[in-house]
Parts: C-alpha cells; sequence; structure tokens
C-alpha cells in the first residue's frame, strides 16, 4: 500500500527543525504510552511501564539516530495495518493521531522498527521491517519471527537526519523540552518510567520532575456553560530553571499533551512569590480531550467555550494563591496611600483604600497605579468642564429655574472639592520643604562635627542675590518664617544697601522688606522687615546678630530705597518703624548673648526671645531653628486638616509622618 504521505504535508502544519526533532520524539514517545496502557491497564501502566529514548551523535556532535523504545502491547495485526494508515480512528479513541509519522518521514530518511507481540497463550511473534512511504508497500523488508516473552514491545530507529532540516539538539534542551511536553501525565501520575539517554549519559525524566516539582493541590470544578461539564485542575510550584514556557501560566492539556500555554505571571505577579518558585495551573478534561485538533496544537471548540473554561480556572487560580495576592494587596494599598499622600487632588477617584485596591489587577506596579490615579483625575476634570459649559445650553433649551439652581450648587461643591484637594497637595509639598529645612539643622560631616552654613537655609527660604515682588511667589519659601512675609511688595536677599539705592552703603542684611501686603498705606510709616541667619550649630556666633540688624537700621534712615529701575519703593524717615528677625540655634553660647542685649526677654516656650529698641523704633524676635520649623509644621498642619476630604488611612499615615518629623 502505497503512503501518499506529501499529499498529507501539504495540507496538515507540520513543524520544520529543531521543532520536528523534538516532535518526532514526542509522538513516539506517546505512541509507546498508548502502547503501555493498552497492555497493562489504566491502573498499572505507569507502575510498569518503561520507555527509553536514546539519542546518539557522530564524532563532529551532528545526530546519529535517535532510538525510542517501550514494553507496550507491541504491533499486533491490526497496529501493523494501522501503521500505513494516516489519521487512524484505532488512534483516534485512545487519543492518538496517527501523524507522527508523517513528522519522521519530513525530518528522517531511514525509519526503522522492530516490535514483539503475544499471540495466543505464551506465543510471542517478532516483526521487523523499515518504513518508507514512498514505496508501493510502506513496510519494506518486513520479516516475522518467533519472539520471547522478554521482546514484547517496540522500538523505532530514527537516522540519517535530512540536510534540510538542519536539526540538533542537546542533552538539557530534549530533557526541558520533554518535561513541558509531557507534564501533565507526570502530575497526574499517569506517566510510565521515563528514561533519556544522551551518549553516556541517562537521565530519569520522573525522578527529575519530583525533585522539581510540587502538587499542592488537585480539584474538580463543574464549568457553568453548554454541556462543557467538569474540569480537573492541579495547582502546582515547579523550579523555575524546568522550563520558561512552562512557568507562571495555566496549561490546557488534552490527551496527556499540553496544548496551550497561558501567561498569567503579570496578572497575578507570580515573580514575586515567596517560595521563589514558578507556579503552574494544569487544566484537563474530558471536554477539552474530545476537543483538541488532529495536530494537538488548539482546540475545536467555540470560543466562549474555550472562554468559560479558562475564566473557571482563572477563578480557581485566584483562590489558590490568595495569600500571595493578600501580600501584594498589603504593598498595592501601602503604594496607593504614598501616592495619595503627595498627590491628594488624585483622591477623586478614591473614597475608600480597600475597596479601590482590592480592584487592581495584582500586576500594577507603583507607576501602573499613578497612571491610573491621573487617568481618572482627567477624565474627571473633563466631565466636570463638560457639565459646566452644558449649563449655557440647558438654559438656552428653558430648564426650570430650580433645576438649574440646584445643577450650579453641584457644580460648586464639586469645584470647591477639587480646589480643596489642590490644596491639601500645595500643603503636602510644604512638609517635604519643612522636612528638607530640619535636615540641614544636622551636621553636614559628622566626623567633623560640622554644620551647614547659614547660607544653605537662607538659600532655602528665599534665592540669595536677587530682587523681588509679591508676584514672584514660586520663587520663595518666605512661608517657613512668617506667611505674611509673602505679600511685602518688594524685597532683597542678600543684596548690598547700594543696590537698593543706598548709596555707599555695601552692607548686605539676609532678607529685608519693604511695603507690606502689597500696597502704600499714604500718610503712615510702613514697617520695614529685617531677618538675619546665623549658622546652624553655632555656639558662640561669630558675630552679634542684634548688633547687625540694629546697624542696618541706623544706615537706612533719612534715606530713599528704590528698586532695580530706580522707581522709589520707600522713604524711610526718623519715625519708621523696623521689626527685625533674627534666626539662630538658640546654643548656650548663644542664649548668654541674647540675655544681654535689648531682646533679653525669653519667649513662653523658651524657643526665643523678644525685645525693643526705642532708639530704633525697632522690634526685635530671636526665633531658634527648631521653633521656625515646628512652627511652620504646625501652621500647615492645621491648614491640612481643615481641608479634609482625604480617605481616613490617608490622613492618618500623613498626620504619623509630620509627628514623626517633629
Amino acid at each position: 500500500m502505497k503512503f501518499d504521505v506529501m499529499g498529507r504535508i501539504g495540507n496538515m502544519r507540520l513543524p520544520d527543525g529543531k521543532t520536528a526533532l523534538l516532535f518526532s520524539i514526542y509522538e513516539a514517545v506517546s505512541n509507546a504510552i498508548q502502547a503501555v496502557e493498552e497492555r497493562f491497564g489504566r491502573a498499572e501502566f505507569a507502575n510498569r511501564g518503561e520507555i527509553n529514548v536514546l539519542v546518539d551523535l557522530n564524532a563532529d556532535k551532528s545526530l546519529k539516530y535517535i532510538a525510542i523504545s517501550d514494553n507496550g502491547i507491541g504491533l499486533t495485526p491490526s497496529h501493523l495495518l494501522a501503521f500505513e494508515t494516516c489519521d487512524t480512528r484505532q488512534k483516534y479513541t485512545i487519543g492518538g493521531k496517527g501523524v507522527g509519522r508523517l513528522i519522521w518521514v519530513k525530518v528522517f530518511n531511514e525509519i526503522r522498527v522492530r516490535s514483539a507481540v503475544e499471540v495466543g497463550l505464551d506465543q510471542y511473534q517478532q516483526v521487523a521491517f523499515k518504513f518508507d512511504p514512498n514505496q508501493d508497500e510502506s513496510l519494506v523488508e518486513l520479516t516475522k519471527a518467533k519472539g520471547e516473552a522478554s521482546d514484547v514491545g517496540t522500538k523505532i530507529m530514527l537516522s540519517e537526519i535530512k540536510p534540510d532540516q538542519n536539526a540538533g539538539v542537546t542533552r538539557s534542551i530534549l530533557a526541558r523540552h520533554i518535561c513541558h511536553h509531557f507534564f501533565p501525565f507526570f502530575i497526574a501520575g499517569s506517566m510510565p518510567r521515563l528514561n533519556v539517554m544522551f551518549g553516556r549519559r541517562e537521565l530519569d525524566i520522573g525522578d527529575y520532575l519530583s525533585s522539581k516539582v510540587d502538587v499542592f493541590a488537585k480539584e474538580k470544578i463543574d464549568v457553568p456553560f453548554g454541556n462543557i461539564g467538569s474540569i480537573e485542575i492541579s495547582h502546582v510550584y515547579i523550579e523555575k530553571s524546568i522550563s520558561q514556557e512552562l512557568s507562571n501560566a495555566i496549561l490546557l492539556a488534552a490527551q496527556g499533551r499540553v496544548v496551550r500555554s497561558i501567561e498569567i505571571e503579570k496578572k497575578f505577579a507570580l515573580r514575586s512569590l515567596e517560595n521563589g518558585k514558578a507556579y503552574v495551573c494544569v487544566v484537563h478534561g474530558k471536554f477539552l480531550d474530545t476537543k483538541v485538533d488532529q495536530e494537538r496544537t488548539g482546540f475545536k471548540a467555540l470560543e466562549s467555550e474555550m472562554e468559560a473554561i479558562i475564566e473557571t480556572a482563572m477563578d480557581s487560580v485566584e483562590r489558590f494563591l490568595d495569600a500571595h495576592i493578600a501580600t501584594i494587596r498589603k504593598e498595592q494599598k501601602r503604594l496607593v496611600i504614598d501616592i495619595l499622600e503627595e498627590h491628594p487632588q488624585l483622591a477623586i477617584s478614591v473614597t475608600n483604600i480597600e475597596t479601590y485596591v482590592s480592584g487592581l489587577s495584582p500586576s500594577m506596579s507603583e507607576e501602573d497605579i499613578g497612571k491610573t490615579l491621573f487617568t481618572l483625575l482627567y477624565r474627571h476634570e473633563r466631565k466636570l468642564k463638560s457639565q459646566i459649559k452644558s449649563l449655557q445650553s440647558r438654559e438656552a433649551d428653558g430648564e426650570d429655574e430650580p433645576s438649574r439652581r440646584k445643577r450650579i450648587d453641584e457644580l460648586v461643591q464639586k469645584v470647591t472639592d477639587d480646589a480643596k484637594r489642590r490644596l491639601a497637595e500645595y500643603t503636602i509639598k510644604r512638609h517635604q520643604i519643612i522636612q528638607l529645612a530640619r535636615s540641614l539643622l544636622r551636621y553636614s560631616d559628622a566626623e567633623k562635627r560640622s554644620y551647614h552654613w547659614e547660607q544653605a537655609v537662607h538659600e532655602l527660604i528665599c534665592p540669595m542675590g536677587k530682587m523681588l515682588d509679591a508676584r514672584d511667589y514660586d520663587e520663595h519659601n518666605l512661608w517657613l518664617v512668617d506667611d505674611l512675609l509673602s505679600y511685602y511688595s518688594f524685597f532683597a536677599s542678600d543684596k548690598a544697601l547700594s543696590a537698593l539705592g543706598v548709596d555707599g552703603e555695601r552692607k548686605e542684611p539676609d532678607l529685608i522688606f519693604f511695603n507690606p501686603y502689597g500696597f502704600r498705606r499714604e500718610g503712615t510709616n510702613d514697617p520695614i522687615v529685617i531677618i538675619e541667619f546665623k549658622r546652624p550649630g553655632d555656639e558662640k556666633l561669630s558675630s552679634d546678630p542684634v548688633d547687625q540688624v540694629l546697624e542696618y537700621i541706623e544706615r537706612l534712615r533719612s534715606r530713599t530705597v528704590r528698586d532695580i529701575e530706580g522707581a522709589i519703593v520707600s522713604d524711610i524717615n526718623e519715625q519708621t518703624p523696623f521689626e527685625c528677625i533674627i534666626v539662630c540655634d538658640l546654643s548656650v553660647g548663644a542664649r548668654r548673648k541674647f540675655e544681654r542685649s535689648v531682646a533679653q526677654n525669653p519667649t513662653p516656650d523658651g524657643l526665643g526671645y523678644y525685645g525693643f529698641s526705642p532708639n530704633h523704633k525697632a522690634s526685635i524676635r530671636v526665633l531658634s531653628y527648631s521653633k521656625v520649623f515646628r512652627d511652620a509644621e504646625l501652621r500647615n498642619q492645621s491648614f491640612f486638616s481643615k481641608l479634609g476630604l482625604l480617605p481616613e488611612e490617608v490622613r492618618q499615615a500623613l498626620s504619623a509622618a509630620a509627628q514623626a518629623a517633629e
């Protein structure tokens, strides 16, 4: 009987190269499994069956031959007849398709078979032949002889690989791929002993897998869709080294083969499993066995049926990985709180942290969560803008006044809440500035026990070497000292008095402010504010700061201050009041100096001094750095708490962070 192999190849999706070589082995091993099961029965074949795969190489490391042998039932007359026919119904009933021989023919020039089978009582027959589908009788050189009981089984020798296939395989690749392909048999306990001999090295695949695989749970679940019935699911942890394709996936298996792999690593964040292993969910069942296609590369089932099976498997995976997912959720909750702490305006879509986190995919990173929250904010703002715009069209459509008034009130509340969230974000940025400012009070060099120079603090509070006005609000952090300082119409930072129009004066007050609250009060003397910073940690104070500020006043009396363009900013006369603020660390030496000055009165909290110089018409306040930054934090925190609108856990986290920083 001539075998029309070329026609059949033309109509089927047959692999090439290394893949074809591996599939040649898969098909031979699959045939061997079926033969072993047919001989010993389903209950015993895994314990009594044995399959050997021998790979031999030439001296140049090229493939010499592959031999696959088993102790199965052997080639009975019906099997022998079926050997010449592709896609036999006999093979189909036990999970085979009869297409393995097509792959052999595509890859190898020579295929030899030897088999022994039991005939009658205590009678055995051995057959041997070369398989050549190009001949009228494809079983070439067929011989039959008497056999022995020990001969029962089949051996297939595949040799003389075709040049156009250029296939080669290493021992490690072969072992890994066999593990992957027949994995469902192993975890079901239905795999006969399988040995792979590569040259002189032998590997028991069963022993190898048992050292790499832990089957943690099995369950049988009814799929609530159509006539699918039940599926069996095995939850397995494996060593990652077995196969990248196998790791962290749902494997849909049919007739003992992996047919489809569904990656779930990202969905369930499986790279972070605490046990350091990979997870696999193996799914098999009668429905999948009957629906697998001829090449065992897909399923001839409705898309809706496959979706139902996959959804059922996904639900099972999520239940099994509950503890792992809970750990991920805990970390995601922390990330959400961290993001909302820094960006309160994003809380527009988060009223309850637990509820929001439960809806996140376990695979979502901090960046993913942030992108989602910003996207939701963007959509909210676009919707709000559209609603405001629609007010005009509603008026034109004759909307009644009560309905219109109600919509306006709702939109005003939304806009107000959004504004509060933005203000909350601003207060958080202020908190971060306060933390940075506090860091400047520590050693700059712990080994030398030296501190930052006062210029570092000065630069943080207000850029040095500049003249600014109230419009330059974003360029400074004057609120650290006093919120009202931001509302002076003109001020200079570390500029010589000569730059302010006071000719011949080279003295440089750290900060000096003119014209409070952004306007001139005609007929009055507006107070001028002078601020002087001293180096943090300075024990003795290198100069007397009270004398410094009083000297600035003396040099400014009866002078006219001008801005950078020459416009008059302030006419300073004998009645002009001054407010002087000195910021320093109140060391023992500093306290002694202040207690002998005009600013000798301690503040009630013990963190500063105050006094008044009648001759200079100047009030003087001495503030410690710790008091300045503490009071700034208290003002900021009070303002933040009044805003509200954030989830409780976020507000608690922000409050805890503020207290820890004190």
